[in-house]
């Protein structure tokens, strides 16, 4: 998908952005850590080619890479939740550009439990 060719129909899917807390359970004074969310964005999943797809790895086959209009607080490590599942932002792709769409390729890497 060419970035010129993106509409702000497009940006169709929400990815919430925020931080992972540690919450006490009050009845048995065990520890979790639960997803807290600070603001959600409209994003446009990137689709890669098959050709593109034979030359990555198999740890970057499992990133999911989506597209969101420039926000600055967006930025690498921060937390975020797409589609259910709990990803880390490994690489902000910043367009710097004056274009009334300019936009970031965000890669996220699902997070594990246990790690």
């Amino acid at each position: 998908m060419a970035i010129n060719k993106l509409t702000p129909v497009d940006f169709n899917q929400r990815i919430q952005i925020g931080t992972v807390k540690t919450v006490q359970n009050p009845i048995n004074g065990t520890s979790k850590q639960t997803f807290v969310s600070q603001f959600s964005l409209y994003c446009v999943p990137y689709t890669r080619s098959i050709a593109s797809s034979y030359q990555l790895t198999a740890e970057q086959l499992e990133q999911v890479v989506v597209i969101i209009r420039h926000n600055p607080k967006v930025y690498e490590g921060i937390k975020c939740q797409y589609k259910g599942k709990l990803y880390d932002v490994i690489n902000d792709s910043i367009d710097d550009s004056s274009n009334y769409l300019s936009c970031d390729y965000l890669t996220l890497k699902q997070v594990t439990k246990g790690a």
